[in-house]
């Protein structure tokens, strides 16, 4: 019998999280600092709530509509090499 129960990850209700910040009247988006707006507005406008990986407490952050896409082109174009030869002067 196993006394010890593996942790198991949950899905992240992003409406239901957005909602009960939204209550507040507090909430800023973690990398802008942009000033989370009314509920319906938050979740048409595509702010997103994520998940603090690594850490003991149960820690999410908000993210705004536009540092989501730009973070999710950093993303890609991380996976991606640069095959592109460099250009004097242009800034990468």
């Amino acid at each position: 019998m196993r006394l010890v129960k593996a942790r198991r990850p949950t899905n992240l209700d992003v409406h239901g999280a957005l909602y009960a910040i939204c209550s507040t009247g507090r909430g800023h988006c973690w990398y802008c600092d942009r000033k989370l707006p009314a509920a319906e507005e938050a979740i048409e406008a595509g702010w997103h709530v994520q998940r603090v990986k690594g850490m003991r407490v149960a820690s999410i952050i908000l993210v705004c509509p536009k540092c989501r896409r730009k973070r999710a082109g950093v993303a890609g174009r991380a996976l991606l090499p640069n095959l592109s030869p460099p250009v004097c002067g242009a800034v990468q």
